[in-house]
């Protein structure tokens, strides 16, 4: 009895001992994972994906966009379901792949995985992500991009063509030399767009919970006493988000000058939505008949109080997919007109 009492503490000890070695290599297998995680850009994925699900207004990277640039579209690639935008070898699915695997292969940067914002204005784009300066610098110097500096920023360049910055590892900034340097100083001066309200809150209205979303600002401030008393009908900016969760589902918002001049909008549209064969003459019998049962679905709400128009409109992915094969085939038939207006010229060039 006492042999076996003096062994049981012994077993105890050995007992606890493995215990403890066990959690330290689940420890150790831990913070392994995490590391080889964060290597791979996984782990900024991931924070990513939550941040776009739980909190996915993202104002400061209007900061890097010209305070004078009328408009943006924002995409947020971790709100967007692929499915909503036509089956997997329709056009679109295929344009989006195309563009991906470009870029891919020249840059390194896959904008399905390191990127989770992105802005497009009319003069530059801006992304937020995982970027690597130097591998960066290493693939686009095969293609004659140089190193320059502005203001202490850091930015490769072709010269006459394009320049692209990496700002903290985090931002990346593409365009023209001029307008990435004009980018860099408004974000410094706090001229920004994100410093302009009727941007900002026009976004907000809308909601940022949308894979795109963008405003077009089309005129300068408030409207004039002018306008107001005349009711001019003008737009003074349109906004719009897309949703893909169940289909592709699109919110269009018109500020008017006034709650009438909205109100005469959506009569206009109204009496436009209607004629069908006005559709089919604009964008030929196939695709006029599918705008014309779109623009049927489509509801169309006039707020007078906020002088806004709100548009809201449904398209299935067969539809968006009939869509752009059309604006594909338009842009062919206008690419054709245009090489064969170029080789008139260059046959006769007095003409």
């Amino acid at each position: 009895m006492s042999t076996e009492s003096a062994s049981k503490p012994a077993r105890t000890a050995g007992a606890t001992r493995k215990r403890g070695k066990a959690r330290y290599i689940v420890l150790l297998g831990l913070v392994f994972s995490i590391v080889l995680a964060q290597q791979t850009g996984l782990l900024g994925f991931g924070l990513a994906h939550l941040r776009a699900a739980t909190f996915p207004r993202d104002e400061s990277l209007l900061e890097y966009v010209h305070g004078s640039a009328p408009g943006v579209v924002i995409i947020d690639p971790h709100q967007l379901d692929l499915k909503a935008l036509g089956a997997e070898g329709g056009t679109v699915r295929q344009h989006i792949e195309r563009t991906r695997d470009d870029i891919k292969k020249a840059t390194g940067i896959d904008l399905g995985f390191d990127v989770d914002k992105l802005i497009l204005s009319p003069s530059l784009v801006i992304a937020r992500g995982r970027f690597d300066e130097k591998k960066l610098a290493q693939r686009l110097a095969e293609h004659s991009y140089v190193q320059a500096e502005h203001k202490g920023v850091r930015y490769l360049v072709r010269a006459g063509e394009d320049a692209i910055a990496v700002r903290g590892g985090s931002i990346l900034l593409y365009g023209a030399e001029p307008e990435l340097q004009a980018s860099i100083d408004a974000e410094e001066a706090g001229t920004s767009l994100a410093s302009r309200e009727e941007a900002t809150s026009r976004l907000a209205h809308i909601g940022w919970d949308r894979p795109i979303l963008g405003v077009a600002l089309l005129a300068e401030g408030k409207p004039s006493l002018r306008a107001i008393l005349t009711g001019s009908t003008g737009p003074r900016a349109v906004t719009f988000g897309v949703a893909t969760q169940g289909g592709l589902s699109a919110t269009v918002a018109i500020d008017a000058a006034s709650g009438d001049a909205a109100e005469e909008l959506r009569k206009l549209l109204e009496e436009k939505r209607a004629n069908v064969d006005m559709l089919k003459a604009l964008a030929g019998p196939e695709v006029g008949a599918g705008l014309a049962e779109i623009a049927k679905r489509a509801t169309l709400t006039a707020d007078q109080a906020a002088g806004r128009l709100t548009v809201q409109v449904d398209v299935r992915p067969e539809e968006l997919d009939v869509l752009a094969k059309a604006g594909q085939k338009a842009a062919g038939s206008l690419g054709d007109v245009y090489k064969n207006v170029r080789l008139l010229q260059l046959l006769a060039p007095g003409l």
